[in-house]
């Protein structure tokens, strides 16, 4: 009889931790969904007017963190922004060091551009950033989720 109730005790206690563990393991889940539910990725199209599709510059808005990331032509970068209604500022980005001679003109107008813009309007799969005359500064595709 001992013997019984001690297995009846831990089987008892066995389902407990095994209905937590789902529900730890579905919260989880729940949390990565709304995390890259936050992050949009837009492959940039545009520069300042130019065609730079083959560069394959993009930038992820983490809207959770408020920081945008990617890649400016040759290294990757990182930057805070404010956003209010379509309104965006961008602190001064940081960046890897890698020194790419055929792509250092485009990065540095790249930085000096993101910082320049102040409107930021996003449709259903494109991108744009303006200065504060309405101007295109860049023109991005939202690259599709995996």
């Amino acid at each position: 009889m001992k013997y019984l109730v001690i297995i009846l005790f831990s089987l008892l206690f066995s389902n407990t931790n095994t209905c937590n563990e789902k529900k730890k393991i579905a919260n989880h889940q729940e949390e990565e969904e709304s995390q890259t539910d936050q992050e949009i990725t837009f492959l940039i199209a545009t520069l300042n007017g130019n065609n730079i599709s083959n560069k394959k510059l993009y930038i992820t808005f983490d809207e959770k963190r408020n920081s945008a990331t990617g890649n400016s032509g040759c290294n990757t970068f990182s930057s805070k922004y404010t956003i209010d209604k379509e309104n965006i500022s961008f602190g001064y980005p940081i960046a890897t060091k890698m020194y790419c001679e055929e792509n250092a003109k485009l990065e540095q107008e790249f930085f000096k551009t993101l910082i320049q813009s102040k409107v930021r309007i996003i449709t259903e799969d494109s991108l744009f950033l303006k200065d504060e005359t309405k101007k295109i500064l860049f023109s991005g595709i939202k690259k599709p989720k995996k």
